[in-house]
């Protein structure tokens, strides 16, 4: 913490020229007793700090001196800036460094502390995953070290891997590491951690973000489908997006024109023909299944039974 303080204290004087203790002590919310301290200390390192006591006095840098920390452009410290500090951040344990990094923006900057932008990535009513390993986790990854994990089965002894990253998925953390070929790990699955004082390093070439859209792309690939086509009514279609998320978009961009009466032919894509059934029977009589055969007869049947359990009085 006070490496990051005598660095604001260096920018500020660099910024605002001569200010008093006081002033500064307001600012970077100490002591002027520990201001003092910190202007020894800056210049002990090297740092051509002048005070002058009395009236119109203060503490200021030696005329022409500046302070060698590579500046940002505008637009650079305005995108660092813009998002303020969000929680997945924060989930690493990184919310601290960030702050830090921002007053600093704004000391040499003058842009403005607001965020505009804020990141609420998890979807409505997903629920939001305890992962109480993630910071050890991310620890490994900052260290360049080795992990050694418990991961089901629960009966396995803890797996040694080198990680090469950390993804969030729409609010649900995975870590990505080496260990018989790159995996991909649900980090909440992790019930316990440990940081190894082996080295790891990662790869020549690796890109986290392109493996990621390449792992993605091949889970999509390889998960079973079922190709149900039914006919929905506009309130049906209407709930769609709400009910079946983003891939609702293609599929209502596909279907068939509307009949007279407003309802359209739809094909929809399931795991399988359990998921379809389940989730088609909430609409009641506002969707028709036309195919497959099996899922129709299917839900037809699930209709039987709802209708019997009510009739029975149960």
């Amino acid at each position: 913490m006070r490496a990051d303080r005598l660095l604001s204290l260096a920018l500020l004087l660099q910024t605002r020229g001569a200010a008093t203790a006081r002033a500064l002590a307001a600012e970077l919310g100490v002591s002027v007793r520990t201001v003092y301290r910190d202007l020894e200390a800056l210049s002990a390192a090297g740092v051509p700090v002048v005070t002058e006591p009395g009236p119109g006095g203060g503490c200021r840098l030696m005329d022409g001196y500046r302070f060698p920390l590579r500046g940002l452009r505008p637009d650079e410290a305005e995108a660092l800036l813009i998002l303020g500090v969000p929680a997945v951040l924060r989930d690493l344990g990184l919310a601290g460094a960030l702050t830090a990094a921002h007053r600093q923006i704004r000391i040499t900057s003058g842009l403005a502390a607001a965020a505009l932008v804020h990141l609420d990535m998890p979807r409505w009513f997903g629920g939001q995953e305890e992962v109480p390993c993630l910071r050890d986790l991310a620890r490994a990854l900052r260290l360049g070290r080795k992990l050694a994990i418990r991961y089901p089965p629960a009966d396995r002894e803890p797996r040694v891997v080198g990680p090469l990253g950390l993804v969030n998925k729409a609010g649900t953390w995975y870590l990505v590491a080496e260990g018989e070929g790159a995996r991909v790990f649900r980090a909440s699955r992790v019930s316990a951690a440990r940081v190894l004082p082996e080295p790891f390093e990662r790869p020549a070439g690796f890109e986290l973000a392109a493996f990621w859209a390449r792992w993605s792309a091949e889970f999509e690939a390889s998960r079973p489908r079922l190709q149900v086509r039914l006919a929905a009514s506009p309130g049906a279609l209407a709930a769609f997006s709400e009910v079946f998320g983003p891939a609702a978009g293609p599929a209502l961009e596909a279907a068939e024109p509307p009949g007279q009466d407003g309802w359209r032919v739809v094909t929809l894509s399931f795991e399988h023909e359990r998921a379809a059934v389940h989730r088609l029977a909430g609409f009641g009589d506002q969707v028709e299944v036309l195919d497959p055969p099996a899922v129709r007869a299917a839900l037809l049947a699930t209709a039987r039974e709802i209708l019997g359990r009510y009739q029975s009085g149960r």
